[in-house]
Protein backbone atom coordinates (compact mmCIF):
# COMPACT_ATOMS: atom_id res chain seq x y z
CA UNK A 1 0.00 0.00 0.00
CA UNK A 2 2.57 2.33 0.99
CA UNK A 3 4.67 1.51 -2.31
CA UNK A 4 1.68 1.94 -4.19
CA UNK A 5 0.96 5.66 -2.73
CA UNK A 6 4.44 6.58 -3.41
CA UNK A 7 5.01 5.43 -7.00
CA UNK A 8 1.75 5.57 -8.77
CA UNK A 9 0.96 7.19 -11.03
CA UNK A 10 4.01 9.85 -10.19
CA UNK A 11 6.67 7.19 -11.00
CA UNK A 12 5.11 4.50 -12.73
CA UNK A 13 1.83 4.21 -14.90
CA UNK A 14 0.51 1.16 -12.62
CA UNK A 15 1.31 -0.97 -10.24
CA UNK A 16 1.08 -5.12 -10.24
CA UNK A 17 0.90 -7.29 -7.38
CA UNK A 18 4.04 -9.80 -6.52
CA UNK A 19 2.62 -12.29 -4.83
CA UNK A 20 2.36 -14.72 -7.63
CA UNK A 21 5.58 -16.14 -8.70
CA UNK A 22 3.42 -17.38 -12.44
CA UNK A 23 1.77 -13.83 -12.65
CA UNK A 24 4.88 -12.35 -12.32
CA UNK A 25 6.62 -14.50 -14.74
CA UNK A 26 4.32 -13.79 -17.12
CA UNK A 27 4.86 -10.62 -17.04
CA UNK A 28 8.71 -10.57 -17.33
CA UNK A 29 8.63 -12.65 -20.49
CA UNK A 30 5.50 -11.99 -22.26
CA UNK A 31 5.49 -8.48 -21.57
CA UNK A 32 8.97 -7.43 -20.35
CA UNK A 33 8.28 -3.35 -21.11
CA UNK A 34 6.21 -3.68 -18.31
CA UNK A 35 8.34 -5.59 -15.44
CA UNK A 36 9.19 -2.38 -13.45
CA UNK A 37 5.38 -1.39 -12.97
CA UNK A 38 5.41 -4.99 -10.79
CA UNK A 39 5.86 -4.12 -6.86
CA UNK A 40 8.75 -4.92 -5.63
CA UNK A 41 7.38 -5.69 -2.02
CA UNK A 42 8.44 -9.38 -0.95
CA UNK A 43 5.79 -12.39 -1.50
CA UNK A 44 4.18 -13.47 1.76
CA UNK A 45 5.83 -16.36 1.56
CA UNK A 46 9.73 -14.68 1.49
CA UNK A 47 8.54 -12.06 4.09
CA UNK A 48 7.55 -14.19 6.43
CA UNK A 49 10.21 -16.79 6.49
CA UNK A 50 12.75 -13.51 6.43
CA UNK A 51 10.82 -12.33 9.48
CA UNK A 52 10.87 -15.81 11.27
CA UNK A 53 14.71 -16.00 10.57
CA UNK A 54 15.45 -12.99 11.62
CA UNK A 55 14.54 -13.68 15.10
CA UNK A 56 15.50 -16.88 14.87
CA UNK A 57 18.30 -17.60 12.92
CA UNK A 58 19.17 -21.27 13.36
CA UNK A 59 15.69 -22.70 12.51
CA UNK A 60 14.18 -23.68 9.22
CA UNK A 61 11.25 -22.72 7.35
CA UNK A 62 8.68 -25.14 5.35
CA UNK A 63 6.08 -23.31 3.01
CA UNK A 64 3.17 -25.56 2.80
CA UNK A 65 0.02 -24.51 0.28
CA UNK A 66 -1.34 -25.68 -2.36
CA UNK A 67 1.14 -23.42 -4.61
CA UNK A 68 3.80 -25.48 -6.89
CA UNK A 69 4.90 -21.85 -8.58
CA UNK A 70 6.79 -21.46 -5.03
CA UNK A 71 9.19 -24.45 -5.56
CA UNK A 72 10.71 -22.35 -8.06
CA UNK A 73 10.63 -19.12 -6.32
CA UNK A 74 12.39 -21.08 -3.17
CA UNK A 75 15.22 -22.05 -5.71
CA UNK A 76 16.01 -18.35 -6.66
CA UNK A 77 19.54 -17.37 -5.43
CA UNK A 78 17.67 -14.36 -3.45
CA UNK A 79 15.32 -16.71 -1.51
CA UNK A 80 17.09 -20.04 -0.91
CA UNK A 81 18.57 -19.01 2.38
CA UNK A 82 15.17 -17.66 3.58
CA UNK A 83 12.60 -20.69 2.66
CA UNK A 84 14.25 -24.12 3.42
CA UNK A 85 11.41 -26.70 1.94
CA UNK A 86 8.26 -26.05 0.06
CA UNK A 87 5.59 -28.56 -0.17
CA UNK A 88 2.08 -28.92 -1.68
CA UNK A 89 -1.12 -29.77 0.31
CA UNK A 90 -1.14 -33.08 -1.54
CA UNK A 91 2.66 -34.09 -1.07
CA UNK A 92 1.91 -33.56 2.49
CA UNK A 93 -0.95 -35.94 2.24
CA UNK A 94 0.85 -38.55 0.41
CA UNK A 95 3.81 -38.46 3.14
CA UNK A 96 0.85 -38.66 5.66
CA UNK A 97 -0.53 -41.44 3.75
CA UNK A 98 2.75 -43.21 3.29
CA UNK A 99 3.71 -43.48 7.16
CA UNK A 100 0.40 -44.56 7.91
CA UNK A 101 -0.85 -41.54 9.84
CA UNK A 102 -4.43 -41.57 11.36
CA UNK A 103 -5.86 -38.64 12.33
CA UNK A 104 -8.62 -40.50 14.50
CA UNK A 105 -5.67 -41.43 16.59
CA UNK A 106 -3.81 -37.52 17.15
CA UNK A 107 -4.37 -35.98 20.30
CA UNK A 108 -5.53 -32.41 19.46
CA UNK A 109 -2.68 -30.12 21.26
CA UNK A 110 -3.39 -26.30 21.90
CA UNK A 111 -4.10 -24.65 18.57
CA UNK A 112 -1.97 -21.79 16.72
CA UNK A 113 -2.66 -18.29 17.24
CA UNK A 114 -5.06 -18.17 14.32
CA UNK A 115 -7.58 -15.66 15.69
CA UNK A 116 -4.88 -13.26 15.12
CA UNK A 117 -4.48 -13.27 11.66
CA UNK A 118 -6.75 -9.99 9.94
CA UNK A 119 -9.30 -11.17 8.35
CA UNK A 120 -7.58 -9.41 5.01
CA UNK A 121 -4.96 -11.83 5.76
CA UNK A 122 -6.95 -15.04 5.37
CA UNK A 123 -8.37 -13.60 2.26
CA UNK A 124 -4.92 -13.46 0.14
CA UNK A 125 -5.59 -16.81 -0.90
CA UNK A 126 -8.33 -15.57 -3.38
CA UNK A 127 -8.46 -13.80 -6.33
CA UNK A 128 -9.19 -10.39 -5.42
CA UNK A 129 -8.20 -10.93 -1.71
CA UNK A 130 -4.63 -9.53 -2.45
CA UNK A 131 -5.91 -6.32 -4.05
CA UNK A 132 -8.52 -6.32 -1.16
CA UNK A 133 -6.30 -5.83 1.15
CA UNK A 134 -4.05 -3.81 -0.24
CA UNK A 135 -7.06 -0.60 -0.92
CA UNK A 136 -7.91 -1.36 3.03
CA UNK A 137 -4.58 -0.59 3.99
CA UNK A 138 -5.03 2.69 1.49
CA UNK A 139 -8.02 3.53 2.94
CA UNK A 140 -6.47 3.70 6.50
CA UNK A 141 -3.52 5.39 5.38
CA UNK A 142 -4.99 8.24 3.03
CA UNK A 143 -8.93 7.90 3.59
CA UNK A 144 -10.73 9.13 0.90
CA UNK A 145 -7.89 8.15 -1.89
CA UNK A 146 -9.51 6.76 -4.71
CA UNK A 147 -7.90 4.00 -5.92
CA UNK A 148 -8.93 1.85 -9.05
CA UNK A 149 -8.36 -2.03 -8.87
CA UNK A 150 -8.66 -4.86 -11.54
CA UNK A 151 -7.53 -8.31 -10.88
CA UNK A 152 -7.70 -11.76 -12.96
CA UNK A 153 -7.53 -15.22 -12.73
CA UNK A 154 -5.92 -17.94 -14.84
CA UNK A 155 -2.99 -17.17 -17.14
CA UNK A 156 -5.07 -16.60 -20.35
CA UNK A 157 -7.47 -13.92 -18.31
CA UNK A 158 -4.33 -12.24 -16.95
CA UNK A 159 -2.56 -11.82 -20.47
CA UNK A 160 -5.54 -9.81 -21.42
CA UNK A 161 -5.43 -7.98 -18.90
CA UNK A 162 -2.19 -6.85 -19.45
CA UNK A 163 -2.66 -6.67 -23.22
CA UNK A 164 -4.43 -3.48 -21.91
CA UNK A 165 -2.67 -2.05 -19.33
CA UNK A 166 0.08 -2.35 -22.33
CA UNK A 167 -2.35 -0.38 -24.65
CA UNK A 168 -2.85 2.10 -21.36
CA UNK A 169 -6.10 1.03 -20.21
CA UNK A 170 -5.33 0.42 -16.55
CA UNK A 171 -3.10 3.70 -15.88
CA UNK A 172 -3.49 4.64 -11.80
CA UNK A 173 -4.67 1.21 -11.67
CA UNK A 174 -3.60 -1.48 -8.70
CA UNK A 175 -3.60 -4.92 -11.05
CA UNK A 176 -3.73 -8.31 -8.81
CA UNK A 177 -2.76 -11.33 -11.25
CA UNK A 178 -3.09 -14.90 -10.29
CA UNK A 179 -2.53 -17.70 -12.57
CA UNK A 180 -4.59 -20.15 -11.41
CA UNK A 181 -8.91 -20.35 -11.35
CA UNK A 182 -9.74 -18.72 -8.24
CA UNK A 183 -7.02 -17.91 -7.31
CA UNK A 184 -4.18 -19.76 -4.48
CA UNK A 185 -7.07 -22.10 -3.88
CA UNK A 186 -6.81 -23.57 -7.34
CA UNK A 187 -3.69 -23.82 -6.99
CA UNK A 188 -2.03 -27.61 -8.49
CA UNK A 189 -1.24 -28.98 -5.47
CA UNK A 190 -4.82 -28.28 -3.80
CA UNK A 191 -6.89 -31.40 -2.18
CA UNK A 192 -10.95 -29.89 -2.97
CA UNK A 193 -12.67 -28.29 -5.44
CA UNK A 194 -11.98 -24.50 -5.74
CA UNK A 195 -15.50 -23.62 -4.45
CA UNK A 196 -15.49 -25.21 -1.31
CA UNK A 197 -11.97 -23.76 -0.45
CA UNK A 198 -13.25 -20.53 -1.27
CA UNK A 199 -16.45 -21.00 1.26
CA UNK A 200 -13.88 -22.33 3.93
CA UNK A 201 -11.49 -18.88 3.39
CA UNK A 202 -14.88 -16.36 3.62
CA UNK A 203 -16.15 -17.95 6.56
CA UNK A 204 -12.37 -17.67 8.17
CA UNK A 205 -12.29 -14.38 7.36
CA UNK A 206 -15.76 -13.61 9.16
CA UNK A 207 -14.36 -14.97 11.91
CA UNK A 208 -11.46 -12.81 12.17
CA UNK A 209 -11.54 -10.65 15.36
CA UNK A 210 -9.30 -7.66 12.85
CA UNK A 211 -10.54 -7.14 9.83
CA UNK A 212 -7.70 -5.10 7.91
CA UNK A 213 -3.95 -5.99 8.87
CA UNK A 214 -3.31 -2.23 9.57
CA UNK A 215 -4.95 -2.95 12.67
CA UNK A 216 -3.66 -6.41 13.53
CA UNK A 217 -0.96 -7.26 16.44
CA UNK A 218 1.45 -7.68 13.43
CA UNK A 219 2.13 -3.72 13.79
CA UNK A 220 4.03 -4.12 16.69
CA UNK A 221 6.70 -6.80 15.01
CA UNK A 222 7.30 -3.64 12.30
CA UNK A 223 9.58 -1.31 14.12
CA UNK A 224 11.91 -4.41 15.06
CA UNK A 225 11.73 -5.61 11.59
CA UNK A 226 12.03 -2.04 9.96
CA UNK A 227 15.00 -2.13 12.09
CA UNK A 228 16.81 -5.48 11.05
CA UNK A 229 16.25 -4.13 7.09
Amino acid sequence: AEEYLKHVPEKQPFMATSCCPSWCDMIKRMFPQLSNNISVSLTHMVQTARMIKSFFPDCKVAFVGPCDSKKLEASRRSVRSDVDFVLTFEEVLGMFDAKGVDFEDITQEEACPLPSASGDARGFAVSGGVAHAVLAAIHAIEPGRNVKVAHAEGLEECRKMLLMAKAGKYDGYLLEGMACKGGCIGGAGTLQPVDGAKKQVEKAHAEAKISSATGSGFKRFLPLWRARE
